[in-house]
């Protein structure tokens, strides 16, 4: 809520309370305490809100000041009642207009995106999804049903090309809503086995050239869904259990891997392919000088995804069209490199 809204809701408030405890007070004062306090209540209550029943005091015409102060209270009291309906209003009209264009502008904002990269499902795993793809400057466009955690990562992202969608990722309207047709890629994040291997048929029906990654819970489900069409089944109780073996025997290197995937600033190993025509096509490793012009290093090369990998490459290497880069570094400096590849 707007802050200054708030403050008119609040000077609002108390000013008709203080007026209906003032002239509760008043009437009982003028009447030297023989009307009781409720029917002061209600005689004031009458009148501020214009009802109009007429004075249910007993002797109020003839008690001195009664209804000069019907008069005052009349015309400060509605004056007051009016006030805080109107913020109210306000607060009711303006805070609905707000969620309707912040709802317009999100679905605009999706509908412009290209490329991105469709996360279903924002819990436990699909979070740490989303945050990782939005620091390595991916677009993406999350499906969850719970609002309060997808608007958490965007405020906490608040200039990332990031956008969401409230509902059932298994709903294929939603998906296509999302700009499935448009996607590189669908990530299937949810909780159930079940639901993901929905996601992952729905996506490869409606966009076939997308890439599908999948979550599944029990290893028994991995083939299944890559029968389904997903490109790769990531099973979180699989990975958490080398992950504490490793944490185990090598201690250092999993800290230092940890310690790079948190910082937002620190780099990333990367793959980058290279297209037919480009700057390195028939070039050198040395003549393409990744290092120098990009401030990167190329970990590995593959020809093709028949060949096995060539690692820490010899500078007279040769790249060629197809071929596939691993490289070290930054979000941005891996985004300069795909620039000047594309």
């Amino acid at each position: 809520m707007d802050t200054s809204l708030r403050n008119r809701l609040l000077v609002g408030f108390l000013a008709l309370t203080i007026v209906v405890g003032g002239g509760t007070l008043g009437y009982w004062i003028i009447g030297g305490g023989d009307w009781p306090p409720e029917d002061c209540l209600y005689m004031t209550v009458i009148t501020v809100t214009t009802v109009g029943y007429g004075e249910v005091l007993p002797n109020m015409d003839h008690t001195h000041y009664a209804r000069g102060f019907t008069i005052c209270l009349l015309v400060f009291g509605t004056g007051v009642l009016v006030y805080f309906a109107s913020t109210i209003t306000a607060f009711i009209v303006e805070g609905d207009l707000k969620n309707i264009l912040a709802a317009q502008r999100l679905r605009k904002r999706i509908r412009r995106m290209k490329d991105h990269i469709i996360v279903c499902g924002a819990g436990s795993t699909g979070r740490h999804i989303i945050e990782e793809l939005i620091t390595t400057l991916h677009p993406v466009v999350a499906i969850d049903t719970n609002e309060e955690t997808l608007r958490e990562i965007q405020e906490k992202f608040p200039k990332a090309q990031f956008g969401y969608l409230v509902g059932d990722a298994t709903d294929d309207d939603l998906l296509t809503q999302a700009g499935l047709t448009a996607a590189r890629g669908v990530v299937a994040a949810l909780s159930s086995d079940k639901d993901n291997l929905y996601v992952v048929v729905s996506a490869r029906q409606q966009n076939p050239a997308s890439r599908i990654i999948a979550r599944c819970a029990e290893l028994s489900h991995v083939e299944k869904i890559k029968r389904a069409g997903a490109d790769g089944v990531v099973s979180p109780n699989f990975i958490g259990g080398k992950r504490m073996a490793s944490e185990m025997t090598r201690p250092v290197v999993v800290r230092f891997l940890d310690e790079m995937l948190r910082d937002a600033r620190a780099m990333r190993i990367e793959e980058v392919a290279i297209a037919a025509g480009s700057d390195f096509d028939g070039k050198t490793l040395r003549d393409a000088a990744i290092r120098g012009r990009f401030g990167m290093s190329v970990l590995a090369v593959r020809a093709s995804a028949t060949e096995s990998w060539i690692y820490n490459p010899e500078a007279e290497t040769m790249l060629g069209a197809g071929m596939v880069l691993v490289v070290l570094g930054s979000a941005l400096q891996v985004k300069e490199l795909r620039a000047h590849l594309g």
